[in-house]
């Protein structure tokens, strides 16, 4: 049972493709990293651009007590004007996400109930 557990959990609390890895599907867990980290990265840049707007150009002329206010107020800017955006990329992470557990569930059932195992 534990080999059935351990990929779900790896999966689940380390990330897509971590489960993979771990049921010796190397190529499969590669690919769902990099994918991963790839959207993760263009989410990330996407957020950055679009904050910008609404900072000071110049950040450092800015109170830094009034630095977090600002922050704040762009976030819920970006999240207001580009809730779309921000949807499509917390799905497509969720969808990968969900995949890499189900699948990682699948490949260690179907190993076990094989005969094959897990890891030695």
């Amino acid at each position: 049972m534990a080999t059935i557990i351990i990929p779900v959990l790896l999966c689940l609390f380390l990330g897509p493709g971590v489960g993979q890895l771990y049921n010796k599907e190397i190529k499969k867990g590669i690919y769902l990293i990099v994918f991963s980290a790839l959207i993760l990265t263009w989410a990330i840049a996407w957020y950055y651009h679009a904050i910008q707007p609404f900072l000071p150009s110049d950040m450092t002329s800015v109170d830094p007590q009034a630095v977090s206010d600002l922050l704040k107020n762009a976030m819920q800017q970006v999240s207001a004007n580009r809730s779309g955006t921000l949807f499509f990329f917390k799905a497509v992470l969720t969808l990968v996400w969900l995949y890499a557990v189900v699948d990682a569930y699948l490949v260690a059932d179907k190993k076990r109930k094989n005969g094959t195992g897990g890891p030695q």
